[in-house]
């Protein structure tokens, strides 16, 4: 038996479809926004209640509907848009809409039937009668006059070249003649056509400027001939200032358009290739082989040139010989026609000339034969490097083997020797040895300074230039990939290279002047690698001097010559402007401590302190910085040279000292000083370990050394007069100079002295003003609009100014909150993007897993099926 349905009544119906209907809220899922006090009378927010997950569900639905449908047809671009007449017009009804696309399409049917084959009407193409478009159906005109009918081709040679007309009779001498004879006469009437042309063109535009010329002349007299000019005044026939600056405009010279200048790179890449070429000709005449001056260069050839001016008819046609004599290469020329030897130099420019006729051809036309080149060696060269161009003439093959063949046994029998003689071979021998004693051309980069030795042991001073300048070149940074490096190591070097120089007897200024020009230049390309040179170069010295002076005591210390011309150095390659640099202040501080604490006893002493001061001031010529240790050791020099009271003593810095036996060190006695000739000191000469002290202690050294003391004294007045302690700097300059013996000093020296003591005068009577409090203008306080509020409870309103300032507020707080609404949004946006994209990565691996999964149970199975045939078969 089959039990009944159990009956639902009408009651359960209703109450299931009331359970279905209503809303059940989770109490976990409501947030509720709780009140710490109880206000009487206030609004609650209805924002105090909410539904968080509701409210997420809501936005996750809405982005399934939007954003992800979006996402989904971000690759998709084709769309349906609906371009009926009225669909989107809701003010039409329906009838009308149907009514107007009706119309319009027989509109349409009718436009297509108007270019009916049938119908005798106008054809258009873009709205223009196919009649009147042009067919190119005229000929095509070989006439060149202008540049517009450049490159279009004669009628005849279309008729009689193209689309068949090589099928019509023509002469006999024209059959028998090839395509490529044909071509040459064709090229060579088009050459003398243009060349007509040309010189049609020409005598036109002489006949012009002749024309021009005589036409001024002819204005001049009409000018003159004018009724009443005589009459005119001469003030109106002056012109004014207007017209002669025209007049000066008009004859004014223009700039005109030149060659662009070279890069350091394509200048570094020439002056290599030239020392590529004279390094590879001096290993020729090394070997005996002498550059012929007799070798004629290779003319220039414009594209318009026709030759006319290289044919030769064969009576004029010489032969000519080579031969060696004294070491050259000397040709000679024959009438005999059938000699075999001829000029290299004349077979070089016959095959030039075929060379550039087979180029010709090759232009006009791209079927031309090509032909081959055979090479061979030339003796005479005027470069080493352009042999492969120069020194070699290439032999153009030719329709005919007899030619060829002809062509070079004349080329084997001019490189033949004829015997040297004696002359010759001493003449040979000569230009070897002078080959043998000039500098090469390259050099290899040293990589130590032994190399450096190496390579400028036993050469004079501009030898040793030369040398460094080759390997500079040779080795330029844009050549090639770590030529840097190695003029890094050259840099460092040369650097160390000019200390030890500055040390030699005798001293070479002229070369260390020279070499500080290459030091200038490596230091502009690589600033860094100089800069650290030169600054360990001023620490090794600093640190060398400080524990002299703490081993020895100050008695012993002595500043070397290359000390201070490294201080020089510095100078040169570095600014001396800047507040703080990592080479110039070192320097600046060495320099201080070597004017204070080296104490002065002999002449040389105070020839390097003088050395140091003109220093300083050249380090602070631009800033104007204060040196206080230069103006000390200034003072200094002028108390060794003023004349001492016997009961006082007078107040001194040190490193001078107010007693002891060094105190009249340059103090003149005699009055053979009065004709003591001024100039400045030579540091070769006061540096120069042969000069003994006593030659060195003369009247002629201490006027000198006053000199330049007090010339160094003016040029520091001149740059500190705009020091507020000018005078309180000065002041004990002048005092010094008070005792000095003037009337044993030159004239010129006693009115530097004075134009030196009204300088000071003169800037120290300057008005200064006194320091006093700053003053500072009151400050008002601020004015505020009186803020009035009718009912106060107990709360500071926000809005505190007017209606304009309010409204900004108001505008200011609303965007804040959008922007915050909208970041939250678009971070939202992006998870739920970040999602479904993570959902879309896993489904993907799945499917694959999936499908390796099958692929690895079938081909299971096939094993499994093919293990058990195996085993049934056996």
């Amino acid at each position: 038996m089959v039990a009944k349905k159990k009956k639902k009544f009408v009651a359960d119906k209703v109450r299931a479809k009331k359970a279905d209907v209503a809303k059940t809220t989770n109490p976990f899922e409501v947030k509720i926004n709780r009140q710490k006090h109880h206000v009487l009378g206030q609004k609650i927010s209805k924002h105090d209640r909410g539904a968080p997950g509701i409210s997420r569900s809501k936005a996750i639905k809405k982005r399934k509907s939007t954003l992800l449908q979006e996402y989904k047809d971000r690759f998709k671009s084709n769309k349906f848009v609906d371009k009926r007449f009225g669909e989107n017009d809701a003010k039409l009804s329906i009838d009308e809409k149907m009514l107007k696309r009706f119309a319009l399409e027989r509109e349409r049917q009718f436009e297509r039937g108007r270019y009916s084959l049938n119908d005798e009407e106008e054809l258009t193409h873009y709205g223009q009668s196919l009649s009147e478009i042009e067919k190119f159906e005229d000929p095509v005109v070989s006439d060149d006059e202008d540049d517009e009918d450049k490159g279009k081709i004669n009628a005849k040679l279309v008729s009689e070249e193209h689309f068949g007309g090589f099928m019509k009779r023509k002469d006999d001498e024209e059959e028998n003649k090839t395509w490529k004879e044909r071509m040459e006469e064709m090229i060579a009437k088009s050459k003398k056509e243009k060349y007509e042309r040309q010189s049609e063109r020409e005598k036109t535009l002489e006949l012009t400027e002749k024309l021009d010329e005589e036409w001024k002349d002819v204005m001049h007299l009409m000018s003159s001939m004018k009724p009443g000019h005589k009459d005119v005044d001469e003030k109106a026939r002056k012109a004014d200032e207007y017209d002669i600056t025209v007049r000066e405009l008009k004859y004014e010279m223009k700039g005109k358009a030149t060659d662009r200048l070279k890069t350091p790179e394509e200048l570094a890449i020439e002056e290599k290739e030239k020392l590529d070429k004279m390094e590879a000709d001096r290993l020729l005449r090394m070997k005996g082989i002498v550059a012929s001056s007799s070798t004629q260069k290779q003319t220039h050839f414009s594209a318009d040139d026709l030759n006319d001016g290289f044919i030769l008819d064969e009576a004029d046609k010489k032969k000519t010989t080579v031969r060696f004599a004294e070491g050259k290469l000397i040709k000679e020329t024959s009438d005999d026609d059938t000699d075999s030897n001829k000029d290299v130099t004349d077979d070089k420019e016959s095959d030039d000339d075929e060379e550039e006729e087979v180029g010709e051809d090759d232009d006009d036309d791209d079927d031309a034969d090509d032909a081959g080149d055979d090479s061979y060696s030339d003796i005479a060269s005027d470069s080493s490097s352009d042999e492969a161009e120069e020194t070699k003439p290439s032999l153009k093959k030719t329709d005919s083997v007899a030619e060829t063949s002809h062509g070079n046994g004349q080329l084997k029998s001019a490189l033949k020797k004829t015997p040297e003689t004696e002359e010759e071979a001493k003449a040979k021998e000569a230009v070897i040895e002078a080959a043998k004693k000039e500098l090469p051309y390259i050099f290899p980069a040293p990589n130590t300074y032994e190399d450096l030795l190496e390579l400028l042991q036993g050469h004079t001073t501009t030898d040793k230039l030369t040398i460094i300048h080759r390997v500079r070149a040779c080795h330029h940074p844009s050549l090639a990939e770590g030529n840097k490096q190695k003029l890094e190591i050259l840099l460092r070097l040369l650097v160390q290279y000019f200390g030890d120089e500055c040390l030699q007897e005798p001293l070479e200024l002229s070369l260390l002047d020279k070499l500080t020009v290459h030091l200038y230049e490596l230091t502009q390309q690589m600033p860094a690698v100089a800069a650290e040179v030169l600054q360990n170069q001023i620490l090794d010295r600093q640190a060398e001097f400080s524990q002299l002076a703490e081993r020895r005591g100050r008695r012993a210390l002595v500043v070397g010559l290359d000390t201070l011309l490294y201080l020089k150095l510095v100078s040169v390659l570095f600014p001396t402007s800047d507040f703080r640099h990592p080479v110039t202040t070192p320097a600046m501080l060495l320099i201080g401590q070597l004017l204070a604490q080296c104490p002065v006893k002999t002449e040389r002493d105070v020839a390097s302190g003088l050395f140091l001061c003109s220093l300083c001031l050249q380090y602070v010529w631009l800033s104007k910085r204060y040196f206080p240790e230069a103006i000390n050791f200034l003072h200094g020099v002028l108390f060794l040279a003023a004349e001492k009271k016997a009961n006082k003593i007078e107040r001194v810095v040190p490193p001078f000292k107010p007693v002891g036996t060094g105190v009249n060190l340059l103090l003149v006695t005699s009055e053979e000083s009065k004709n003591c000739e001024l100039k400045l000191f030579n540091v070769a000469e006061v540096f120069d370990s042969d000069l003994t002290e006593d030659e060195l202690s003369t009247d002629n050294f201490r006027v000198n050394a006053v000199n330049s003391c007090v010339h160094l004294l003016q040029e520091f007045s001149t740059l500190y007069a705009d020091l507020p302690s000018y005078t309180e700097i000065f002041l004990p300059v002048i005092e010094i100079c008070k005792q000095l013996p003037k009337h044993l000093y030159p004239q010129s020296l006693q009115s530097a002295l004075s134009n030196l003591l009204s300088q000071i005068d003169k800037s120290s009577q300057k008005p200064r003003q006194c320091l006093v409090i700053q003053k500072k203008k009151p400050q008002p306080l601020k004015m505020f609009e009186p803020k009035f509020e009718e009912v106060w409870d107990g709360k500071k309103k926000k809005g505190g100014g007017n209606r304009k300032f309010n409204e900004k507020q108001r505008l200011v707080h609303k965007h804040k909150r959008e922007l915050k609404g909208a970041i939250r949004e678009i971070r939202k946006d992006a998870q739920f993007l970040a999602h479904e994209q993570l959902k879309e990565t896993l489904t993907r691996d799945a499917e694959r897993k999936r499908r390796v999964r099958d692929l690895h149970s079938s081909l299971a199975m096939q094993e499994g099926d093919y293990k058990k045939l195996k085993k049934l078969k056996s």
